[in-house]
């Protein structure tokens, strides 16, 4: 009897043990008497039933909330859907938005990390970013908050590009007394090359009527990189191999177009100069 007492605790204790359920005690149990044995065997007894019970309860308690996380879920869902609903879209269109989000957001930041001269070379690209941003404004997704946030996000970091190509705006010469255009081309501190006059007197096609004649105190921009939408003829070149870059028209039979388009510069559609900016309309 006694052994099978003895054999009876163990088992509780083991487990009681593996639940967690007994402190570390030692007992002596050799020299227990068959009082003491009764008493341990009925508190972890009682015990024993308590944690079935606790268990039951947590058991119950899980399950109910695995009904609630059930019901939450199918509340998204609906929710979800009367939104799909009212974008006109699913999920694959939100996921698609939010993709296109993520990427126009990535371009940004590499333009960003541009230098100031890159940009301003580069503004056209800037002004795409601009034009999809606007776009995607006009999705009925744009209107969630998450999305909203990261728009205003994008929004920022494109003025900042702005704000910094701005700041490699070409710089300045102010004309004096005695100048020509060849004069102020042959400068070192301009081009250093008498016949770049061409490159300012194309730049400038706002302010001179005739490359012979200049005046005191206009001030003409010196440009030290070819600006957005421009391209600065080198020696061997002519319209057609101008027009049939890929970063032009990417055809040779769109020369005319650049012709209509510098008109004011070109006389000869023949005949064109090394230095001359030509205006590149898209």
């Amino acid at each position: 009897m006694k052994i099978r007492l003895m054999l009876s605790l163990l088992l509780l204790v083991s487990i009681f043990a593996l639940n967690g359920l007994v402190a570390q005690t030692s007992y002596d149990y050799e020299n227990m008497t068959q009082e003491q044995y009764n008493a341990l065997l009925a508190e972890w007894q009682q015990r024993l039933g308590n944690a079935q019970t606790g268990i039951t309860d947590e058991e119950a308690t899980i399950e109910e909330l695995k009904k609630q996380l059930e019901e939450l879920q199918a509340q998204i869902d609906s929710e979800w859907s009367e939104i799909y609903q009212l974008a006109s879209s699913d999920k694959a269109g939100f996921d698609a938005f939010g993709g296109d989000l993520q990427g126009l957001q990535n371009d940004a930041r590499a333009m960003l990390n541009l230098s100031a001269e890159d940009i301003y070379t580069r503004m056209n690209e800037v002004d795409a970013l601009q034009q999809k941003l606007d776009e995607l404004k006009n999705n009925p997704f744009a209107a969630m908050s998450d999305n909203a946030a990261m728009i205003n996000s994008i929004q920022s970091l494109i003025n900042q590009i702005k704000e910094k190509g701005a700041a490699a705006v070409p710089p300045s010469y102010t004309v004096v007394r005695g100048d020509y255009l060849w004069k102020i081309a042959a400068n070192s501190d301009i081009y250093g090359d008498a016949y770049a006059w061409m490159r300012i007197y194309t730049s400038n096609r706002d302010q001179i009527q005739d490359p012979n004649l200049i005046y005191p105190n206009q001030v003409f921009s010196i440009p030290r990189q070819v600006g957005p939408n421009e391209h600065l003829v080198v020696r061997g070149e002519f319209l057609s191999k101008i027009a049939g870059y890929s970063n032009v028209y990417g055809s040779p039979f769109q020369w005319q177009k650049l012709y209509e388009s510098n008109k004011n510069t070109i006389t000869d559609p023949n005949v064109i100069f090394p230095y001359q900016v030509l205006k590149i309309a898209r």
